[in-house]
């Protein structure tokens, strides 16, 4: 990994401690922590057109605003979040605020080696260039202050978004921010994904070099998320608790929605066979007269549970109050909902865990390979390959239909002349919007039914 030059010093002076006390240089590249003020926002936007395969129905596309900054103890971080269901509308706001509160690295053999690599050290953005960038990416500019660019824009293709045998296919698109934080032997790649049908894609990648002294040693990688959302109106949103209830001794199942811990702040457990979710409703309402909502919908590969109080649920809820000093720190988090606060019609914020198990194996480098520079070294080289964790804030009936699908437009209603007189004001209503399926021809054989 590339040091700076004003931590090479200190790099230096702290690996003499490797064969003495490995555990105590794990993270040796921090300063003392500081409270400087963070750099100005950036501001980037992405329009997706409907394009030739979208159809002819009298929408243009969408669009994303998305502001975003970055700070010690914090890293790359969004700032607000605004989203267009058709170019011609306004901005609907999705976000006040959203970042990784901690990453809290618990070793397995050692009990003391536990790292809280956000909030306990200083560690920089690292520096990003053309060859992070790829063929497709733009470099952002350097933050205030910065000597360098940290962050990388993306626009790209996200694979298939829907496929019928009726329209064909569409390819969905998606606006990245991604940059990573250079903590000592690791590297955290930060990336927040925007998709053109409004959902949002939070992820986390570890990877850099497994930790001196303790190559070998399984850890967990677990990133606890704050999310700030502000939909549509941020003063009130509801939290709801979603469930999937299926006994496999009988047909029936059942799908359930709640309050969220009774309507107030609180934490809740993942349960696989449930399916949990947390929805967050608007009081705004779609054309179809349904309440426009977002689903956090938790992207897992297991459960961590430590001897910290905070890892003891996996999705909490609380109540905004950005004027208090610990709100944002995750290892706060029972101090913070110990009041239970009112979460209905009210400003919330949503709190995940995203973790990855990292079992060390040889793809992740190997010893006696590099030059070795004190006794005891190693001479370790090779990085391990990166492991995601993270979510996903899904939309629920921002739409009023699928979007970016080739509907058939309707024909416009005859006028209504309201005050009954020559040039009066007219008013034309859009008919209800429907599927016309083409009929097979007489001589083609009838559609085999689903058994």
């Amino acid at each position: 990994m590339h040091l700076p030059p004003i931590r090479t010093g200190a790099f230096l002076a702290l690996l003499a401690l490797e064969v003495l006390l490995p555990a105590a240089f794990a993270q040796p590249f921090f300063r003392p922590r500081t409270t400087l003020v963070d750099p100005p926002s950036q501001e980037v936007t992405a329009e997706f057109l409907v394009g030739e395969s979208g159809g002819v129905a009298p929408r243009k596309g969408t669009a994303w605003k998305v502001q975003f900054s970055r700070g010690l103890h914090k890293g790359l971080y969004i700032t607000g979040a605004w989203f267009k269901r058709d170019l011609s509308e306004e901005w609907i706001k999705v976000l006040n605020d959203a970042r990784i509160s901690e990453l809290f690295v618990p070793y397995h053999q050692h009990s003391h080696t536990r790292f809280f690599d956000l909030t306990s050290f200083s560690f920089p953005m690292a520096e990003v260039k053309a060859e992070d960038a790829g063929p497709f990416g733009t470099l952002m500019p350097p933050f205030q202050g910065d000597p360098f660019s940290t962050v990388v824009k993306e626009v790209r293709d996200r694979g298939i978004a829907w496929k019928d045998s009726i329209h064909g296919v569409r390819r969905g698109r998606e606006l990245v921010i991604w940059g990573g934080l250079e903590a000592a032997n690791y590297m955290y790649l930060m990336s927040y994904a925007f998709h053109d049908d409004g959902t949002i894609a939070f992820r986390v990648g570890a990877t850099g070099q497994n930790l001196p002294g303790q190559r070998f040693e399984a850890h967990v990688h677990s990133a606890h998320w704050r999310i700030d959302i502000d939909l549509v109106d941020g003063s009130k949103n509801s939290a709801m608790l979603m469930r999937h209830i299926e006994d496999p001794e009988s047909f029936p199942s059942e799908d359930l929605k709640e309050p969220f811990n009774g309507g107030m702040e609180g934490g809740v457990d993942w349960n696989p066979r449930e399916f949990t979710m947390i929805r967050v409703e608007s009081e705004k309402r779609n054309a179809r007269n349904e309440k426009i909502a977002y689903d956090l919908m938790p992207l897992r590969s297991g459960t961590p549970r430590h001897n910290e109080e905070f890892t003891r649920h996996d999705l909490w809820v609380s109540k905004s109050h950005p004027e208090r000093p610990i709100e944002f720190l995750y290892a706060y988090l029972p101090n913070i909902v110990k009041d239970e606060e009112n979460i209905e019609e009210t400003d919330i914020v949503l709190w995940c865990n995203s973790a990855s198990h990292h079992e060390p194996r040889h793809e992740d480098g190997m010893p006696n390979s590099a030059p070795r520079f004190w006794p005891g070294d190693d001479a370790w080289e090779g990085s391990a390959l990166v492991m995601w964790s993270g979510f996903d804030l899904r939309p629920r009936n921002l739409f009023d239909r699928t979007p970016f699908y080739p509907y058939t437009p309707q024909p416009p209603r005859p006028a209504i002349n309201r005050q009954g007189e020559a040039g009066a004001e007219e008013a034309n209503e859009p008919a209800p919007a429907t599927t016309r399926i083409p009929q097979a021809p007489a001589n083609s054989p009838a559609p085999e039914k689903r058994k």
